[in-house]
């Protein structure tokens, strides 16, 4: 997967060869991703989503629809930050 940040890009493939500056730089980029995500699908903001509520709703054409309209992700993008975040980030929960 490639990881566009602006004019940036970074190739998960090469994660482990980026410093470890750089890879704290994507990991940032990659929950700030879920986090918008997962506020956009939220009916109450001031409670977060579970990141397996969260896993379902993707499964849902509508709600993919909408994460693609509002914040221009493709499906398979939408689809590793969520799972990238749910195995890389303890405090996902």
């Amino acid at each position: 997967m490639i990881i566009k940040d602006n004019a940036r890009e970074y190739d998960m493939k090469k994660f482990d060869e980026y410093s470890s500056m750089t890879q704290g730089i994507i990991n940032r980029l990659i929950y700030s991703r879920f986090d918008s995500i997962r506020s956009l699908l939220a009916n109450n903001r001031c409670n977060k989503l579970r990141a397996s509520t969260l896993k379902e709703m993707i499964q849902n054409e509508n709600d993919l629809e909408r994460i693609k309209k509002v914040f221009d992700y493709s499906t398979e993008e939408i689809i590793f930050y969520v799972d990238y975040s749910i195995k890389n980030f303890p405090f996902v929960k």
